[in-house]
């Protein structure tokens, strides 16, 4: 079968083809004429069929149980119409079920014609089984009492003053929204308000909204009725799980914007639809939230409804980061020592003025998730069995390494985080941008020790797109290429 590409289609494959190979997703284009010019290993594993197969032929002689009409890819090719994040269920030859989430996207040459049509997508049935066991696992776990408060060490008028005001919003039923940096314990301090509520004997369940696909988030909280789409079966989401209590969502900024106006009308209406079910269902639940990016910010970029954000301030509390509480740091990393005594098989004893001196000299861009972390590396790899001599940062080697002396002290500047930001005198938006695009990479590295796989994927960009930006803003970090997660 002859198989005509446009010369710029054509060279665009040339181009990108061995890209999407190692892409490691499905990836597929069509000519205009409806013929697979570019069909990765990728797709023909989640088809079941070999590339030899496909390659070169219409997509209807391959696939002939395709209907026309309702295929994205023929359709972009007849009308130029786009699917972003579109999602079907189909069945494979042999019976399994494709849960597909794709985007379809034709491709015009220089002249304004459509020369082909290329989709990319993610088979996301294996979530949907984890989300089911989940769901399972989570309604006998949730079905117990859990007893006694949290503990939460604190030494500072700051953290004091968070608590008080957090065991005063516990009391009520408004909701409440809980600011802070990662590691700073938000969901510690949902669970304290939970437990000092009147709801205390019943569920406290925990969401974090940025752990589950975009597409298993309103499944995920409120459940599924069998038969509502293909492969659906009857599940109960967290809003049945946690009726009577509180559900915690964290990182609400990552829920996508048309299910937080699910969740606004939820909480205006105390009533839910099932994904795929017909029937209005009710619950009574508390709602606790929290983010570690500024809401005005989310709001500005159209990532967080404003409606829902002023539902939710009602109660706002939050949390200052570890380097703005010095003073209990080391509370903090004494109570990890004595928690942690057994893990690392060692007599916990005080510490040594030098190890005290590097824990307050350090900035803790992690908060107290990273100091917890340090100690518990320390100990385990602390080569004596007397007072602990070093702290282990980096999990990779037995001293702090990653990033050179200068800019592991370096000074996080203080985020406005929680508030509309003002310019600085004499700074333009472009100073400003770059400003807040150096304390980003800045924290991104810190946070993961100078990898550059996991800076990256912090910050949503390319290993060598990162390596520019530290060039260009002069960082002297010392880049690993090598460590993965």
């Amino acid at each position: 079968m002859k198989v005509d590409i446009d010369p710029e289609l054509n060279a665009a494959i040339k181009v990108f083809g061995h890209f999407f190979d190692v892409l490691g997703q499905p990836f597929s284009v069509l000519n205009k004429s409806g013929q697979h010019i570019y069909y990765n290993q990728e797709n023909a594993d989640l088809d079941e069929c070999q590339r030899e197969e496909v390659l070169g032929k219409n997509m209807l002689s391959v696939f002939p149980s395709i209907q026309e009409d309702e295929n994205e890819m023929l359709r972009a090719l007849q009308h130029g119409e786009e699917s972003i994040n579109h999602q079907k269920s189909y069945f494979t030859p042999s019976g399994k079920l494709i849960d597909y989430q794709h985007t379809t996207v034709p491709l015009f040459n220089s002249s304004g014609e459509i020369m082909g049509v290329i989709e990319s997508g993610q088979d996301l049935s294996r979530f949907r089984k984890l989300q089911h066991n989940l769901s399972v696992l989570n309604e006998k776990l949730f079905s117990k009492e859990e007893d006694g408060l949290p503990e939460i060490i604190h030494n500072s008028d700051a953290m004091q003053h968070v608590l008080d005001r957090a065991a005063r919003l516990a009391v009520s039923n408004v909701p409440v929204m809980v600011m802070g940096e990662t590691g700073t314990g938000k969901e510690l301090l949902a669970n304290f308000i939970h437990n000092k509520s009147p709801r205390r004997h019943k569920p406290f369940i925990a969401l974090n909204c940025s752990a589950l696909p975009v597409t298993l988030i309103e499944s995920t909280l409120f459940g599924t009725v069998k038969g509502g789409f293909t492969g659906a079966e009857n599940t109960r989401g967290y809003l049945e799980l946690a009726n009577g209590g509180t559900l915690f969502l964290d990182e609400l900024n990552s829920m996508p914007v048309d299910v937080q106006g699910k969740i606004l009308r939820f909480l205006q209406e105390k009533t839910f639809w099932k994904v795929g079910g017909n029937k209005e269902l009710k619950a009574d639940i508390r709602i606790i939230a929290a983010m570690n990016e500024s809401p005005y910010e989310m709001i500005r970029q159209k990532r967080l409804r404003d409606d829902l954000f002023y539902r939710l301030e009602i109660g706002m509390v939050v949390i200052p980061p570890l380097r703005e509480r010095k003073d209990e740091i080391i509370p903090l990393a004494r109570h990890f020592m004595v928690k942690h005594q057994a893990v690392s098989n060692m007599k916990v004893y005080p510490f040594p003025a030098s190890i005290e001196k590097q824990l307050l000299e350090y900035d803790w861009p992690g908060n107290v998730r990273m100091l917890e972390n340090v100690i518990v590396r320390s100990l385990i790899l602390q080569k004596d069995t007397g007072p602990l001599n070093e702290l282990v940062f980096n999990c990779e080697t037995d001293v702090v390494t990653g990033f050179s002396a200068e800019v592991r002290h370096q000074k996080i500047p203080q985020k406005e985080t929680y508030r509309e930001n003002s310019f600085s005198q004499g700074l333009t938006l472009t100073d400003k941008l770059e400003e807040y695009e150096h304390q980003l990479l800045i924290e991104a590295l810190k946070e993961s020790q100078g990898c550059v796989a996991k800076a990256a994927r912090k910050l949503g960009i390319s290993r060598g797109a990162l390596q520019y930006k530290v060039k260009k803003h002069n960082l002297t970090f010392s880049l690993e290429e090598k460590k993965t997660e």
